[in-house]
């Protein structure tokens, strides 16, 4: 019996409708349940939206729609030190802040041009699977219903009940402290619209502006709540922003107020036979840095295509596992980095002593570059295909070309979310195998890529030699070159499409 739906969705946040964009795009039959009557409105929660994750947008064609509404951000912080990655990389591309509300309007805007089917105000009771499918139990209008998929998605946050259902093992540290965050009005706001500090009492705070007339207040207090669920109060803000920052700035009202732990988790692997995680479902940590977000959409990104070919029969169990072979090591390099950047913000004589120190050796290059890559998301390499070339298991920058005498660039090639064989060498004809070109395309271009004695001078990866022919996934890292003499793309393409007949 065929299910319902090729997958489910749990979760509207930025995760789930990145992940049912790529799935609706890769043409699977898509669905998204979500418990409240419509998404995150006029909340700024991340606003941070890294390099990497813009580079995403670039692929889909939605960056300049980020762009018209979000502010450029050229430097990557480190627990409030500010590093400035373009001072030695003139091709490192922007981070943007826009506030979530936004960010979730425009992804849920694409997700239904693109024909994704959403159940909101629908709230998931229960699941069951089999070796054939995921029968899920969903409550509306207080009335239980039964959806079918092949596949069921987790992208329901930190509290997810797709994880509690599946018994997965959330290890890793209770919270040591945590921060109040909130959108506030402000009769006597801060000048220049923005105040940032560090004090012996609170560690940092932020004070800036958001939105026209709104500011988020940030302020780390030193323990950890003494109920993570208990919603925070204006007066709580105000206490708050009086013994942490000395001031309120006449605290007015809030449009949103919340608390955020540093509790680090993460489940020890994303897949459960038919139920994937992926985003705070899979992984949580301190908001320091602005990972969350960013993990999730790159979480979606990587697994969308792989899901997609896999409930459409195409693809074997063999690609579905590389979601968990690739993304649960960057889940935990993330929570990594972010225990360090928690760490080092703590108010403490010696930690001040320390931030000296490593903001000194943030000064260099080589450091500069290395933190911004892993922070950024642009520095990810995958273990596939290693030594082959440099570029294998890296993204693939936006570069320019030229198609048909017409100048573009790689990442307006990838709107369609195709895989795709790009040809760099006239005196070389390659095609795709035909029984393959509904997920890969074969396309002929002229490079622009700056290039100095054959070596190619690429954003965040640095200098590679030049190669004449690529095979760039759909989630726009690279599977293969033609550095590579013993295989070509179609074998890489026959393994992932291993179904295919």
């Amino acid at each position: 019996m065929k299910a319902g739906y090729d997958v489910i969705v749990v979760g509207a946040g930025p995760t789930g409708l990145m992940l049912a964009s790529e799935l609706k795009l890769q043409g699977a039959s898509v669905a998204v349940i979500e418990r409240r009557a419509h998404g995150t409105s006029s909340e700024s929660r991340a606003p941070g939206i890294n390099a990497r994750t813009m580079e995403i947008l670039g692929m889909r064609g939605l960056a300049e729609d980020f762009k018209a509404l979000g502010k450029p951000l050229e430097a990557v912080l480190f627990s409030g030190l500010m590093m400035m990655p373009k001072k030695w990389d003139d091709l490192w591309p922007d981070a943007l802040i826009l506030p979530q509300h936004q960010t979730e309007k425009l992804l849920r805007e694409y997700a239904e041009k693109l024909g994704v089917i959403f159940h909101w105000s629908t709230e998931l009771i229960d699941f069951y699977q089999d070796e054939n499918e995921v029968k899920v139990h969903v409550k509306k209008d207080n009335e239980v219903q039964q959806l079918n998929a092949l596949y069921l998605a987790g992208c329901d946050g930190g509290r997810s009940k797709v994880r509690e259902i599946c018994g997965a093992s959330f290890t890793g540290e209770d919270p040591q402290s945590h921060w109040i965050v909130a959108d506030v009005e402000l009769k006597n706001p801060p000048a220049e619209n923005q105040r940032f500090g560090r004090n012996s009492r609170i560690g940092t705070y932020q004070v800036s502006s958001v939105e026209e007339g709104w500011f988020r207040v940030s302020l780390m207090k030193i323990q950890p709540p003494l109920d993570q669920r208990a919603k925070v109060t204006l007066e709580e803000l105000r206490q708050a922003m009086l013994e942490g920052i000395g001031t309120d700035f006449g605290l007015v009202s809030a449009r949103w107020m919340s608390r955020f732990t540093d509790s680090f988790r993460q489940v020890s692997q994303y897949r459960f036979q038919r139920i994937l995680l992926l985003g705070d479902a899979a992984h949580t940590h301190s908001p320091i840095g602005g990972q969350g977000l960013n993990l999730g959409i790159q979480d979606a990104v990587n697994l969308g295509w792989k899901l997609a070919w896999s409930a459409k029969g195409l693809a074997d169990e063999k690609l579905l596992d590389t979601f968990n072979e690739e993304r649960h090591p960057v889940g935990a390099l993330v929570l990594k980095m972010a225990k360090a950047q928690t760490a080092l913000i703590k108010p403490n004589p010696q930690i001040e002593a320390l931030r000296s120190v490593v903001g000194d050796l943030l000064i260099s290059p080589e450091s500069t570059l290395k933190i911004s890559r892993i922070l950024s998301g642009l520095g990810i390499q995958y273990s596939f295909g290693a030594g082959l070339h440099p570029l294998v298991g890296q993204r693939m920058p936006d570069v320019e070309l030229v198609v048909n005498g017409i100048p573009t660039s790689l990442y307006a090639l990838m709107h369609s979310g195709k895989g795709i064989v790009l040809n760099l060498n006239d005196d070389i004809s390659f095609s795709v195998p035909e029984i393959y070109k509904k997920q890969v395309e074969t396309i002929r271009a002229v490079s622009h890529i700056s290039t100095i004695n054959n070596q190619w001078k690429l954003s965040a990866v640095g200098e590679v030699p030049v190669v004449s022919q690529l095979l760039i996934r759909p989630d726009g890292f690279v599977a293969w070159t033609n550095a590579d003499e013993t295989t070509g793309p179609e074998n890489i393409l026959e393994s992932w499409l291993s179904n295919i007949k």
